[in-house]
């Protein structure tokens, strides 16, 4: 886990039309659909223009089969009457015929008879068609008017007028079944194109959850190749790149720890030479200086006083040397740190903490924690206490802190929790923590900032014990 990072604040998301906002299979299934709709609009006009055509040319047939039949009917009536054709037998040799509609009228325009058309007695099928299909396909076809002749004289007329309700009945009746059809394939189309698409995209979903474990550092993540050529490549080079990036982070830790030891040896190489060379120097010099204070007292007195208002001035001198040489050897490093057992060394660490801030109240408790560990966790572990305690004091505003340290499952757990204000919202952790962070990830360890209940402020820190198993922990990352 990388050093810790504070959660940002979420950008907001920009704002996006009703579209934009809609998957890419609904909205590949929103235009199949549009376009199946313009095409089943555009077939019905095609439909409607040529059903006009097919019926004015059936009308206009009809029309004249009808009108020649009527001519050559009265005619033949006429003569086997003896010239005198009754209008009431008219009707009786005239029915029968499809697409057009007899009235038989006398002089006054009243309707003698009407002839009945083909199929009458199957039905009425002008309900079958909606008024608004047959508005569309009916055409004027137009009337014909025959004189019936009785001795001469007109007595009547037949009136042959278009009647196209068997046409628009036929075509209805096409083209309903022609849009059932239709309509059931264009479900079945877009059922399977609903499946295909799921099929398709189900790699990008994958893909962006992918590149989400990637953004939160789960470079271990890989994604099954799909069967879509050109989805498999982009696949593998996702997967590359999480083999990259993993062996990229591992190199990095190596690198890390390999600087976090460096810098230990150089810190424990220093602490060694201002210990064992600087510290004899300064002994030497306060013995030194205790005996020119003894011979002070043998020379004259006024001598003597000013020889010992020198050795003062030097000796509160070399104090403050001395106590800079322990203040230096403790933030290098503890000279105790490997030689005694860890937890006496945190206990000490926390005494010196007592006795600089008695006004605080200190809890240590540790558990299950072994007398010795490699160097490098024992430093870590002495440097977050360190801090984090040296944060609750200087800016939590605390009256107690307390300390928890244990071992289990392979790793030191740390907890430094205390009753203070706590961190505001948002803010990030000072440079200490974060170089803390810093070391706890080249260790492999990890650890977080959670806030205290009733209030205070809980830091959460873990460290790998032995640098082999942290490095295998981060390579198996």
């Amino acid at each position: 886990m990388s050093a810790f990072v504070p959660e940002a604040e979420p950008e907001p998301e920009p704002v996006r039309g009703f579209w934009q906002r809609r998957s890419l299979r609904w909205q590949v299934m929103v235009a199949v659909i549009a376009i199946n709709l313009c095409a089943a609009l555009a077939a019905l006009l095609v439909v409607i223009a040529n059903a006009r055509r097919a019926t004015e040319a059936e009308m206009t047939a009809s029309l004249v089969v009808a009108e020649r039949l009527v001519e050559e009917t009265v005619q033949r009536l006429a003569g086997s009457h003896g010239g005198e054709a009754s209008l009431a037998q008219l009707p009786l040799h005239i029915s029968g015929l499809r697409h057009v509609r007899i009235a038989v009228e006398d002089m006054q325009g009243r309707i003698v008879d009407i002839a009945p058309e083909a199929g009458d007695g199957g039905g009425d099928r002008d309900e079958e068609v909606p008024g608004w299909f047959a508005a569309l396909v009916t055409v004027d076809a137009g009337i014909r008017d025959v004189p019936v002749v009785e001795g001469g004289r007109v007595v009547g007329h037949v009136r042959v007028s278009g009647e196209a309700s068997d046409e628009v009945a036929e075509v209805w009746s096409d083209t309903s079944d022609l849009a059932v059809l239709a309509l059931g394939v264009n479900i079945a189309i877009l059922g399977a194109l609903y499946l295909v698409l799921g099929r398709l995209l189900r790699p990008l979903r994958t893909l962006s959850v992918g590149l989400s474990e990637l953004e939160v550092g789960h470079f271990e993540h890989r994604l099954p190749r799909p069967h879509v050529r050109e989805l498999a490549a982009i696949a593998d080079r996702f997967n590359a790149l999480g083999t990259a990036l993993n062996a990229a982070r591992a190199d990095n830790a190596r690198l890390n720890e390999r600087v976090i030891h460096v810098q230990d040896d150089e810190r424990r190489q220093i602490a060694s030479d201002l210990h064992d060379e600087l510290g004899p120097c300064l002994f030497g010099l306060r013995a030194n200086l205790e005996s020119v204070e003894r011979l002070a007292g043998r020379v004259e007195p006024d001598l003597g006083r000013r020889i010992g208002e020198r050795t003062g001035t030097m000796a509160e001198i070399l104090d403050r040397v001395q106590g800079l040489n322990r203040r230096l050897l403790r933030q290098l490093r503890p000279m105790a740190l490997g030689h005694v057992p860890l937890a006496a060394v945190i206990g000490d660490l926390v005494a010196d903490f007592e006795g600089h801030s008695p006004e605080h109240r200190f809890h240590l408790a540790v558990e299950d924690v072994a007398e010795r560990y490699p160097d490098s966790v024992e430093l870590t572990v002495y440097r977050c206490i360190q801090e984090a305690a040296t944060n609750a004091l200087r800016h939590g505003d605390a009256r107690n802190i307390a300390i928890g340290l244990r071992a289990a499952d392979g790793e030191l757990r740390l907890t430094v929790e205390d009753d203070g204000v706590g961190m505001a919202p948002r803010a990030a952790p000072g440079l200490g923590l974060t170089g803390i962070g810093e070391r706890l990830s080249a260790l492999g360890g990890s650890w977080r900032i959670v806030a205290a209940e009733p209030t205070g402020t809980r830091v959460e820190m873990s460290v790998p014990i032995g640098g082999d198993q942290a490095m295998d922990k981060v390579a198996a990352q």
